[in-house]
């Protein structure tokens, strides 16, 4: 990354998106458990209810976890970063993972909610790319207008690139043949 490069950060409410999109997954997953809990009883002993006390206690501290520690941390690193030639996006809590995808394979973006991330007035830019079916990458957490912006601009540096209607082929050869007048 260069030095010229600005990380810009997601909107803090990208964090509240984390800690209930969290919460949801996890209250789903214990009020599974205890309506085994619940059921299980009727057919048989006292072990497999020793088991499912267990499964929704390790499952609540779980969430816990993931609640309070994990949603702060992920949201603090999460960042994107825009060039003249790439986009990039960085996020982790734990493992940290950069994206980077230059201009010149991008086919489509589009903006996208969810109905939490609507609640919340959240977005999120999705890029494609050249030879892909599902999304190369994401930057959730931004505001529409925020969304809007970085679309238009990358739309924008898309619009500055120089463009040949040169087979690719011709084009290769022209690319060749100055590298050798140059050396």
């Amino acid at each position: 990354m260069s030095s010229k490069i600005k990380l810009e950060g997601v909107n803090p409410a990208y964090r509240t998106f984390l800690a209930l999109h969290v919460s949801i997954t996890f209250l789903l997953i214990i009020g599974v458990a205890g309506g085994l809990y619940i059921w299980v009883p009727f057919f048989a002993e006292e072990t497999p209810r020793l088991i499912l006390q267990s499964i929704i206690a390790s499952l609540a501290v779980l969430w816990f976890v993931f609640a309070v520690f994990w949603a702060p941390r992920r949201y603090r690193v999460t960042h994107y970063y825009v060039s003249n030639d790439y986009i990039g996006f960085v996020v982790g809590a734990v493992w940290h993972t950069e994206v980077v995808v230059t201009f010149n394979r991008l086919q489509h973006l589009e903006i996208a909610q969810g109905p939490l991330e609507r609640i919340l007035k959240l977005s999120r830019l999705v890029l494609y790319t050249a030879g892909g079916s599902t999304a190369d990458l994401v930057i959730p957490g931004l505001t529409m207008v925020q969304a809007e912006q970085l679309r238009d601009q990358v739309l924008h540096e898309l619009r500055q690139e120089e463009l040949s209607d040169e087979p690719i082929s011709a084009a290769s050869n022209q690319a060749k043949s100055e590298t050798n007048v140059t050396n």
